[in-house]
């Protein structure tokens, strides 16, 4: 009996991205709805157009509905063990791109409060997960 061979560098990573990305997304999404819509965000958000269209509540809401969407891929991607190289990493991929509007809903609203060290940093982040696309992408042709 040949043993199993030891997973390689590259599917260590895909490991890595996909729990990196389910702890980003499932602490944030999962927190937003369990510890529902918060006061301090109609004080960040109502002086914006977004008290108008589509309305706080709602922005909340959708924050959190993509948020959990992410972490959902990401589970998806770990129970389908993406990772070892025997599929290819579509739930992951798709994970990947959702973080990337994640993170480009974010930034907006931090640059629309004009908190720009906030939008810097979600810049940053954006960055970041284009990196983990990449590596992801590659890992699809390994």
């Amino acid at each position: 009996m040949n043993p199993e061979p030891a997973p390689s560098p590259q599917r260590l990573t895909l490991l890595a991205i996909n729990l990196l990305f389910l702890m980003v997304w499932g602490f944030t999404g999962l927190g937003k709805v369990a510890d529902g819509y918060p006061a301090w965000f109609a004080d960040a958000f109502g002086p914006t157009f977004l008290a108008t269209v589509p309305g706080l509540r709602a922005s909340y809401w959708m924050i959190a509905a993509v948020e959990t969407a992410a972490a959902v891929l990401c589970l998806m991607a770990l129970v389908r063990l993406e990772f070892l190289g025997r599929r290819a990493p579509r739930f992951l991929t798709a994970a990947v791109v959702l973080g990337l509007f994640n993170f480009l809903i974010l930034g907006f609203g931090k640059w629309l409060t004009r908190d720009y060290g906030g939008g810097f940093q979600l810049f940053l982040y954006f960055a970041g997960t284009l990196v983990a696309l990449r590596t992801v992408r590659d890992g699809e042709k390994a």
